[in-house]
């Protein structure tokens, strides 16, 4: 973070600014996610002024301001010749001023004189693609010693509003790409004479290519409904940050139709990206997943278990994972028993966007296996068939199959499933294996 407060050279950068990507509404009205920003900046800073500042080519605008003087409080735009923010985007870093009278990057600007900006705090704000297209300011008409403790809030306020951005960009593209699959379903819907095929087909490339590392291999399987339409809903995911930590997912959405594959769709991409940016605990991926799916308007619900392998400083195998209303999975140990991780319910996703999210640890010792599966591996609803007396079957096939091939193993398993299935089968199965 810049934080010279007397003269700071601008970035060796192109004098043509570059342009916002069309996913970035570039919009001078006032919009109340943006206002609440500024007023948390007034309030927590104590400055008069406080901007959302959006930069093109050719001006900024605000989406969120206060405390500007006419009319430019009213217009909510100015030309590149009254703009700091310009800076911030083209170095795309922060830019601090205690004096822009005495700085020699601004001190020529005309906002000095006409928008009496001359103490300037301004952090960066980055797209959906990590492009810095504006600037969350703060802004005194006289000098200010900005504190490290201001510029640390600043900066909280600024990824804050730029996750707002983002979601924003995420939610645009999304119903672009329904608008495009809806175009292209109704061009072609006529030829399609069997709807299962072309969602089960739908489902399967969304399906991951399984990740394998030294001590780990991973097996899965995707089996389909047998009824007409009773595709869509069941998802696994997997794969390695790049950390090294191995990212394990499985999850169910309502329904079991094209519609519930777009909406599986829509929240395994979030999940994969939200758990793939960041080494956080899987229980603040899954927060995170809530909130995105309030903001964004994802009506549907779904169980989810989300893990990350790792090691301890022990250098032991072990995974931490949160469910949000999913069937427990289950640990094979080496020595042929199996362990339940049943742990105390919570909500499904989609439900509430603060509902609490817990961390469970175990160790994964060398030799045994990690099981997750969705609960159409041992439901049956139109039976007497219930989830408890499934999971019995299941962890009776398992127990006492520690030395069996993975793939083997995951056959095994999938033959405790009644026929014909009334849901859709996903079973996930990690072994882990000694390092050396």
């Amino acid at each position: 973070m810049r934080t010279d407060r007397s003269a700071a050279s601008p970035a060796a950068v192109s004098p043509a600014l570059r342009p916002l990507p069309a996913s970035t509404p570039l919009l001078a009205v006032s919009d109340p996610s943006f206002e609440r920003f500024v007023r948390l900046v007034r309030r927590q800073l104590g400055v008069p002024v406080a901007l959302v500042s959006l930069v093109d080519a050719d001006e900024q605008v605000f989406p969120g301001a206060a405390g500007l003087p006419e009319p430019w409080q009213t217009s909510r735009r100015t030309p590149l010749t009254h703009s700091f923010c310009q800076h911030v985007v083209q170095a795309e870093q922060p830019l601090v001023i205690e004096d822009a009278r005495d700085h020699p990057l601004v001190r020529d600007n005309l906002a000095v004189r006409d928008l009496s900006v001359v103490g300037y705090a301004g952090m960066p704000l980055r797209d959906a693609d990590g492009l810095v297209v504006g600037s969350l300011c703060a802004i005194t008409p006289r000098p200010r010693r900005w504190s490290d403790d201001d510029l640390a809030v600043l900066a909280d306020l600024a990824d804050a509003c730029s996750s707002e951005l983002q979601l924003r960009a995420v939610r645009d593209r999304a119903n672009q790409s329904a608008r495009v699959a809806a175009e292209q379903w109704q061009r072609t819907q006529e030829l399609l004479e069997e709807r299962q095929d072309v969602a089960a087909t739908l489902q399967r490339a969304m399906l991951t290519r399984l990740p394998q590392q030294a001590h780990l291999t991973v097996a899965a399987r995707y089996l389909p409904a047998d009824a007409r339409d009773q595709v869509g809903g069941d998802w696994y995911d997997t794969f390695v940050t790049p950390d090294g930590a191995t990212v394990v997912a499985v999850g169910d959405t309502s329904g079991h139709d094209i519609a519930a594959a777009a909406d599986m769709g829509q929240l395994r991409t979030l999940l994969r990206g939200y758990a793939v940016d960041r080494d956080e605990p899987p229980s603040q991926t899954m927060r995170r997943l809530d909130r995105a799916m309030e903001t964004l308007s994802i009506d549907t619900l779904a169980t989810v278990v989300l893990g990350r392998v790792d090691r301890d400083d022990d250098g032991v195998p072990t995974l931490r994972w949160t469910n949000a209303g999913h069937p427990a999975p289950l640990l094979l140990h080496p020595d042929g028993r199996v362990e339940v991780l049943e742990t105390r319910a919570e909500l499904l996703v989609g439900v509430h966007p603060g509902a609490p999210r817990t961390d469970h640890h175990v160790a994964l010792p060398p030799g045994s296996t990690l099981l997750l599966h969705t609960d159409g591996l041992i439901e049956q609803r139109a039976g007497d068939r219930d989830i408890d007396a499934g999971t019995a079957r299941v962890v009776q096939s398992l127990t006492g199959q520690a030395d069996l091939p993975l793939e083997a193993l995951v056959d095994r398993v999938l033959e405790v499933a009644h026929e014909p299935r009334e849901d859709d089968i996903v079973v996930l199965a990690v072994r882990v294996h000694p390092l050396g």
